[in-house]
């Protein structure tokens, strides 16, 4: 366990590269020490010199990335099929060279990789293929491990080179394959592409609604290739080769390479790599006669992966499949003596789904940001589910490249079981309740129990029943309101995400760059339902959030500006709002409406475009609890003109800054027509660029006004006609004017 700990601290705090030899030299003189005196403390040494060297020797990100991005150049092997998301397509790729300004980085084998722009994906390579280009490396500095991201601003920077991974060639005619027996059928294809996720690791043919049902219900493993698919496909060839009439020693090798073959075959992930190994050690040492300790045994398999691939710890999958596993090789056998009044199968199942949705709430929650506390029975009724899903995925695939009539009638079993299969996570679904994710202290002594727990210690079960304790606490907890009326800027990495909340009702406008942090956020400030998601345009650092909150959370309605209906990035988002029942609201100059407390006023963009870029931007004159707030979306200078010269009523208290505070609006007359209290630089803790400008600055500071940047989560509450109070932020105090009081 202390290199597991020692890996997880280097993460964080990885040591500098010129101690690598020296912690290898410490780990190798406690080890000859532990094995001369056998002594715990030496062990301990050991393993944690072993750990801190794995982190010393990992590539890492140059200092230089910080938050930002740096141009390289690289060369990668395309893994799997393209995935479309809000910042272009996406895929997983295997890198093979990393420049920065002609010098060569130390890199992960593994990155996400991005293409933006407008190519079809019909145009976009193919898995198993190799490639030349040049592009953005990002990263955070918090993880200097971490692999980063890989953006591509046109397909126009990307050149083929000549082989690539043959065995990525065979997953991507496997996926093909499975499609041909599908024919045209939409049930088929779904079929299909489920077959294609369980069976290779390839999840681009997957429904969005489909992925969403699962995860919220606390299902979402089922799609993750992992250990729970290793042990089904090795439970399946048991049953195969029982049925044949094997014999145990035969049995079990012809298992260990039918394992060795689909971790292969799935991508060969950090969760199936380790499952895989505890798998195929376990048959090896039974072939030898040699039993091993299960726990002991689980502990060492995921030490030695973590100590191969540092950076892997890093990655919900494998955090997932590590803890759940460890806890299940702990728990379920004294949870199921606890039910001695059920018959012993039942008491199996249920143990090992407690055991399960116990470990895995907490991460889930944490890396999700939403639980499923009825996942315990929708995971009773799925594995079942789940093993004839596997087995008939494994078999469609290995008819439906040479019979595919054979392979199409798979595949129709592979449809039944996935219909029942919805219905089942339709049902776990129905508890969905949003995670606050942990804060940091929280976080630390969660850890440390959990640690415990999953040791013989005499204090593991004590720290077991905490942990799970701390979790339930955690999520029931309300979180005090100190004001009815509130403006909070949410503190996403980059972009616009502002929340308005009065009494229960809540209004987001805009959702920030990164797909996950505005929907993070909203739980981390207990929003359960949103009234409304409001879109003021298109760019990916305003929308970045929205689909993950389409998909997951409870909203009200999507609003959006009617000239930008028909823009692409638009049309993805009313999809999902029409998948999910949610009602669309067009808005346009002119329209006013209530959203619970708030009296909305569109005051821009008109129904007929004049523009298609910022100046498209939807306006908005929000007023609640005798405050006005202005939202402007990313309105330049001449659009600024406009809204003026249209005689709209913009006179506010409180203003969202144009585009950020950027020098291209928040012109001196715009500022003077509105006549804020207070503005607000909605800008995300870690922009892009260097917002507010500074010229900006002073034009709010000669109204007066107050200014407010954006260093973290940013809030600004009041009573009903009451004064502004602000919490976070960095303002500037001015003097009260009449009429108007600062704050």
């Amino acid at each position: 366990m202390s290199s597991t700990v020692a890996v997880v601290v280097g993460n964080l705090l990885p040591p500098a590269q010129v101690w690598r030899w020296p912690l290898v030299l410490c780990a190798l003189a406690a080890l000859a020490l532990a094995l001369a005196r056998r002594r715990r403390l030496w062990w301990v040494a050991a393993g944690t010199c072993t750990g801190l060297a794995a982190c010393a020797f990992a590539a890492r990100l140059p200092l230089a990335i910080g938050e930002k991005s740096l141009p390289v150049r690289f060369t990668v092997a395309i893994r799997d099929g393209w995935v479309e998301s809000t910042q272009g397509f996406r895929t997983r790729a295997r890198l093979e060279q990393l420049e920065w300004r002609g010098t060569p980085l130390q890199h992960e084998r593994e990155i996400e990789l991005y293409i933006a722009g407008s190519a079809a994906l019909s145009e976009l390579p193919g898995a198993g293929t190799r490639w030349q280009g040049s592009g953005e490396l990002s990263g955070g500095a918090r993880m200097p491990l971490g692999s980063g991201v890989l953006r591509v601003k046109s397909l126009l920077l990307l050149r083929p080179l000549p082989g690539g991974p043959w065995l990525d060639g065979v997953r991507d005619r496997g996926v093909g394959a499975l499609q041909r027996a599908a024919g045209v059928s939409p049930r088929l294809l779904r079929a299909a592409g489920l077959a294609s996720a369980l069976m290779l690791g390839r999840r681009e043919e997957l429904q969005e609604g489909e992925v969403t049902s699962l995860r919220r219900s606390g299902m979402a493993h089922l799609l993750a290739v992992a250990g729970l698919h290793v042990g089904l496909v090795a439970g399946f060839f048991w049953l195969v080769l029982f049925g044949l009439g094997v014999g145990p020693r035969g049995r079990r090798w012809l298992i260990a390479v039918a394992v060795f073959a689909f971790a292969l075959l799935s991508g060969g992930n950090a969760p199936v790599r380790r499952a895989a190994t505890a798998t195929i050690a376990y048959l090896v040492a039974r072939q030898l006669g040699r039993p091993l300790v299960p726990l002991p045994t689980t502990w060492a398999i995921v030490a030695g992966l973590m100590v191969l691939e540092p950076a892997a710890v890093l990655e919900p999958g494998f955090q997932l499949s590590a803890f759940v596993t460890l806890a299940l090789v702990r728990w379920v056998g004294p949870v199921q003596k606890r039910l001695v009044a059920l018959p012993r199968w039942l008491a199996s199942a249920l143990a090992v789904a407690l055991v399960a949705q116990c470990a895995s709430m907490p991460l889930v929650g944490q890396h999700f940001v939403a639980v499923a506390p009825l996942g315990v029975v929708a995971n009773l009724a799925a594995m079942p589910l789940a093993f004839v899903l596997v087995a008939a995925s494994l078999v469609a695939l290995v008819l439906a490249g040479w019979w595919r009539l054979a392979g199409a009638a798979l595949l129709q079993l592979v449809a039944a079981t996935q219909w029942t299969l919805d219905g089942v996570s339709r049902l776990g679904g129905l508890g969905s309740v949003p995670f606050p994710p942990f804060v940091v202290l929280l976080a630390g002594v969660f850890g440390a129990l959990a640690a415990l727990a999953l040791t013989r210690s005499r204090w593991s079960a004590a720290a077991a029943l905490a942990a799970v304790a701390i979790t339930a606490a955690w999520l029931v907890t309300p979180l005090p309101r100190p004001f009815p009326h509130e403006l909070r800027a949410l503190a996403v990495s980059d972009g616009m995400a502002v929340l308005v909340r009065s009494g229960a009702g809540a209004v987001l406008v805009d959702a920030g760059r990164a797909p996950m942090e505005a929907w993070r956020e909203l739980s981390r400030a207990r929003v359960h339902r949103l009234d409304a998601l409001v879109i003021t345009h298109p760019d990916i650092d305003h929308i970045g959030g929205a689909a993950v909150l389409l998909e997951r959370a409870r909203v009200g309605a999507l609003m959006y500006p009617l000239v930008l209906a028909e823009r692409r990035e638009i049309g993805r988002l009313r999809r999902l709002a029409r998948e999910r029942g949610i009602p669309e609201c067009p808005l346009a100059a002119g329209q006013l409406f209530r959203i619970g407390d708030a009296t909305c006023e569109v005051l821009w963009p008109p129904a007929r475009p004049t523009s298609a870029d910022n100046n498209a931007s939807l306006v908005m004159g929000v007023g609640v609890g005798g405050i006005r707030l202005l939202i402007t979306g990313d309105l330049e200078a001449s659009g600024e003109a406009a809204l003026l010269a249209s005689g709209a009523a913009v006179r506010s208290d409180v203003l969202q800054l144009p585009h950020h505070g950027s020098r291209t609006s928040s012109t001196a007359s715009f500022l003077r027509a509105v006549g804020p209290v207070l503005a607000l630089a909605a800008t995300g803790v870690s922009p892009r660029f260097a917002y507010p400008d500074r010229t900006v600055a002073e034009r709010v500071r000669r109204l007066p006004s107050v200014l407010v940047s954006q260093p973290g989560t940013v809030s600004v509450g009041w009573e009903t006609g009451g004064p502004l109070v602000l919490a976070g932020g960095e303002g500037v105090r001015v003097h009260r004017r009449q009429g108007r009081e600062r704050e």
